[in-house]
């Protein structure tokens, strides 16, 4: 049949015979086989228990025979001497008259073996350690041993009972080697047909008798058996199994059973035969399924074809001529529905027309567009949203608004607001949070579009990312707030730099009245650093005057060292005020090269900022060491026990004038960053709130030398 099948018609179809015939038939066919399953696994049961009942009474019947005509044979305790020779005799009698005796033979108190039957009378005071010899001693009763090794180096079982005299004096023991072919033929004795199977296994599993002679001596896992007695499911032989199970007093295990598929046999062969019955009645069925589908649903389903291609590509089909005419009522409705398409395609065509370039506009905007179902689920962005949120498109749409991670509440609140409302929204500056995390700031429009019943349909939102139109702006005022400033510091600097060489003058006469005078040292040692801060002072002032060629200085060897050292020397005083303390701990005394004082401006910014975070006190931690030997870095970290600065204030501190403090001006930072910058290095703030601040520079080290 060379047409296509419908998913809809064709499976019903089918579905319907399905129900009528095959599902019934399949049902009746389990509930038989089921039926029958459950008769045949109960009839074996009850089999295989009667089988190992039968069993077990003529095992427990023989090993408690065979224990009897022992203790005749020992006398049970009835003489005061012992007889030997009568004892031999005795049991060379009842081996000759017992089929499940395979010998008998005298140990004594000594463990020596003094008579054998039916092969020796004596064995010439053989010592042979019985397993169950003290057990014996210590009962007074018979013992049935597990499956052993005699003195003759043979595996055997046996059943031992004790030598006695009247006076109960205990003179060894008489013990019985059964015969192992003999229990096994009482084992194939029961066995109704064939595939049964029977064996007995000792306390450790070993087959003592079995209906294969393949089973003996091998091992059976007595975890088997939960139970003393009872019906369970083994494996035997490799085969599935019901077996019967029981466990006498003496520990011996007696397992009957018939494999699983010698059991079920005959509900096989019923099976089979069902099977065929219904398959045939299967064929049966399809043929007619055949000539329902060939004059019924053939038709039908080249009808579904015809509605499927208008709805899908919308192709023009033309009119079979050719085909005979029937007038019945699907060939009507298939002539109907193609001339009704064809007389829609052009209309068709030019809708999706209009739709592609709807979408090929909506792509091209080079703003980001959005749009969000009443039950603010996203239907549609555009590519530009796509980049504008680093999220790929088919990871938004079908999301709720509220879950996609974008998050601003402006945001939000534009697009719910307008999709409660109904009333278009006004173009408002807000952001958005993109797949990274990072801010971009956006101008919004919204816009609600209705059904043609007038109900909102969803809104659309215009995005226009101005991200870099605000950092350009914001640039460019700092731009120009940076170069007002410059000009007012250029002329402050200039007007302080005349007074600042009065001070000099001054102090340097100062320095020199101390240096002649009989003062104290402590008065000279401050005269000098009056005298270098005032020239420092004045070295700052035409940095500001000449900041442009500071990379111009001439730099020499400087010791971070000895920097540090002068640092916390000039800040000594301030130190002992504020109850700080400085611990220093320089692991390498390395050169750079640079500009000495700009480098102690910069130790001198950072102290004093890690002095005044210190309000009550507390440590500077200042430590010099290499860092990444192979790029040859030198590290100087400072590190304070203040307050800390929040994160807000971190991501501006390095901005001209941005100052947390009330009487900073903003620039200490900026400078020191920018003085290590042109000695080829980085400076970095980390910090903690409430735990201290931590800044580190980064310098490179002078090639091969090291100094003070």
């Amino acid at each position: 049949m060379n047409f296509p099948i419908s998913k809809s018609i064709t499976t019903k179809y089918l579905l319907l015979f399905t129900v009528i015939l095959i599902v019934p038939g399949i049902i009746i066919y389990y509930i038989i086989t089921g039926y029958a399953s459950k008769i045949i696994k109960e009839d074996v049961k009850v089999q295989n228990i009667a089988s190992k009942d039968i069993i077990a009474k003529r095992l427990n019947s023989e090993i408690e025979h065979v224990a009897s005509q022992l203790q005749l044979i020992a006398g049970e305790g009835l003489e005061s001497d012992l007889n030997i020779n009568r004892m031999y005799n005795r049991a060379k009698q009842a081996n000759s008259q017992s089929s499940v005796i395979h010998s008998i033979y005298y140990i004594n108190e000594q463990k020596r073996v003094k008579f054998e039957t039916p092969f020796a009378s004596s064995q010439n005071n053989l010592i042979y350690h019985h397993p169950n010899f003290t057990q014996v001693y210590w009962t007074h009763t018979y013992a049935l041993s597990d499956l052993i090794q005699n003195y003759r180096h043979q595996k055997v079982v046996t059943i031992s009972v004790p030598v006695l005299t009247k006076d109960k004096e205990f003179k060894g023991i008489i013990v019985a080697e059964l015969s192992r072919d003999y229990l096994s033929e009482v084992l194939k004795s029961v066995s109704l047909s064939r595939g049964h199977f029977g064996f007995l296994a000792d306390r450790k599993g070993n087959v003592i008798a079995s209906t294969s002679d393949k089973q003996l001596n091998k091992k059976f896992s007595v975890d088997k058996i939960p139970n003393v007695s009872g019906y369970t499911h083994i494996n035997h032989n490799g085969q599935e199994s019901l077996a019967a199970y029981q466990t006498n007093q003496e520990g011996w295990n007696l397992v009957y059973g018939v494999p699983t598929n010698v059991a079920f046999s005959p509900l096989h062969k019923l099976s089979l035969l069902l099977r065929v019955s219904f398959i045939s009645i299967l064929l049966l069925a399809l043929f007619f399924i055949w000539l329902g589908i060939k004059n019924i649903l053939q038709p039908i389903v080249k009808l579904t074809s015809y509605a499927k291609t208008y709805r899908n590509s919308q192709t023009f089909v033309p009119l079979n001529k050719e085909a005979p005419a029937r007038d019945d009522e699907l060939s009507i409705l298939t002539r109907t529905i193609i001339e009704m398409g064809n007389s829609n395609y052009e209309k068709q065509k030019m809708l999706e027309q209009s739709e592609r370039y709807l979408h090929d506009v909506l792509e091209g905007i080079p703003y980001g567009i959005i749009t969000i179902d009443p039950r603010s689920k996203i239907t549609y962005v555009n590519q530009q949203f796509e980049r504008m949120v680093a999220f790929q498109r088919q990871d938004m749409i079908g999301v709720n608004l509220e879950d996609l991670p974008i998050k601003s509440e402006s945001v939000d609140f534009i697009l719910l607001h307008t999709l409660a409302s109904g009333k278009d929204m006004e173009e408002i500056e807000s952001y958005i949070l993109d797949s990274d995390g990072r801010k971009r700031i956006v101008k919004v429009t919204t816009s609600t579009f209705y059904t043609d019943t007038s109900e909102v349909m969803g809104i659309i939102a215009v995005m226009q990312d101005i991200t870099e139109i605000k950092q350009l702006q914001l640039r460019l005022q700092q731009s120009d707030k940076l170069a007002s400033i410059g000009q007012i510091t250029a002329g402050i600097a200039h007007e302080i730099k005349n007074p600042l060489a009065i001070l000099s003058g001054s102090a340097e006469l100062l320095l020199d009245e101390a240096e002649e005078s009989a003062c104290s040292e402590e008065v000279k040692e401050l005269a000098a650093d009056v005298f270098i801060v005032v020239n420092r002072l004045k070295e700052i002032t035409n940095n500001f005057l000449n900041f442009a060629n500071m990379s111009q200085k001439e730099k020499k060897e400087v010791s971070l060292v000895q920097v540090l050292e002068e640092v916390f020397h000039l800040l000594r005083l301030k130190c002992n005020e504020a109850n700080i303390s400085i611990v220093k701990d320089f692991e390498e005394k390395y050169l750079i090269t640079g500009v000495y004082d700009q480098l102690i401006q910069v130790f001198l910014n950072i102290v004093l900022n890690a002095m005044e975070a210190m309000d009550e006190g507390g440590y500077i931690i200042a430590s010099i060491q290499t860092m990444n030997m192979n790029e040859e870095y030198v590290v100087v970290r400072i590190e304070d026990t203040g307050s800390g600065i929040n994160k807000q204030d971190l991501e501006w501190l390095f901005n001209p004038f941005y100052s947390t403090k009330e009487t900073g001006s903003g620039l200490g930072l900026t400078i020191a960053r920018d003085i290590v910058k042109e000695h080829g290095g980085e400076l970095f703030i980390e910090s903690i709130e409430g735990k201290g601040t931590t800044i580190t520079c980064r310098f490179p080290k002078q090639k091969n030398t090291k100094g003070g």
